[in-house]
């Protein structure tokens, strides 16, 4: 399964700053996932969930290139994630 990612909800935190969060998925060894988001990202968490016990199995890694006004997140497959969550924060959009 190549990665793949839903935005679920978004939070806008006054003077530019918002954070962004939803599901994704992912499997090992696939080509890494990417996603651009306006504005200068602070922050982005992809995580891998148990989905019995809802506990943190791993946080991918998860590179981030900033050029016009816009980040280019690139996120590791380094897990078979099915259920998946991440939140990004940004600012200056």
């Amino acid at each position: 399964m190549a990665f793949s990612a839903t935005i679920r909800n978004q939070a806008y935190l006054g003077q530019g700053l918002r954070r962004i969060m939803g599901e994704w998925t992912g499997s090992a060894g696939d080509a890494a996932g990417s996603m651009v988001i306006s504005g200068y990202v602070t922050e982005a968490n992809f995580q891998k969930m148990d989905p019995l016990d809802s506990t943190n199995q791993i946080l991918a890694r998860v590179g981030k290139v900033f050029a016009n006004g816009r980040t280019t997140l690139t996120i590791q497959n380094q897990d078979n994630v099915t259920d998946g969550y991440f939140w990004i924060s940004t600012g200056g959009q």
